[in-house]
């Protein structure tokens, strides 16, 4: 497993970025904003054959770190604040180091590609499964775990395919919130 800081990026090509952090109470959730200022070259991907921008000045990720949940997601928003992507990391738990929520990374994902992207209709699919039937070949995942980590990716698959996950359901107003506390 590792562990990740969600004060961290994990993109050498951000340059410059605004960074806030808050907890709310009621879902005992941290929430957590990356607003890119500037970046080295913008970051592209495909879908569906068609080349995408997927990170670029002045687009946003928004990050969720549910305590108790065992995944955690980051949102990519394009500089219209339109979602393109939901990515849920399936973590072995979470917390709070020095003001900075923490995941154990289980190597396990679950991505969710908007219409946006698509052109057509959300895509959620399993991302990851080698890297992590590596770690449970290697030692690094035990068999409860291993296990765990799927049962955690195939609920949280059907919550999106049927659009019940909460996250997903408030990111629009937690991004439009906070970018107009920051006076983004």
């Amino acid at each position: 497993m590792r562990k990740k800081f969600i004060d961290k990026i994990y993109m050498k090509e951000v340059k410059d970025k605004i960074w806030y952090i808050e907890k709310d109470e009621k879902s005992n959730t941290y929430i957590a904003l990356k607003y890119i200022k500037e970046i080295e070259k913008p970051l592209s991907f495909f879908c569906n054959g068609k080349k995408y921008v997927g990170l670029d000045k002045g687009y946003s990720i928004l990050e969720y770190v549910p305590l108790g949940r065992n995944y955690n997601c980051r949102i990519f928003f394009d500089s219209l604040d339109r979602p393109l992507c939901f990515y849920f990391d399936i973590n072995n738990g979470s917390g709070v180091e020095n003001d900075i929520p923490w995941y154990d990374d289980l190597y396990l994902d679950v991505t969710m590609e908007s219409p946006i992207i698509t052109e057509t209709g959300y895509y959620i699919r399993l991302d990851d499964e080698i890297e992590f039937k590596k770690a449970k070949r290697e030692g690094e995942v035990d068999e409860e775990t291993f296990n765990k980590g799927y049962d955690v990716a195939i609920k949280l698959m059907e919550e999106l395919r049927l659009n019940n996950n909460d996250i997903v359901n408030r990111c629009q107003f937690d991004l439009y919130r906070i970018k107009t506390l920051l006076k983004i």
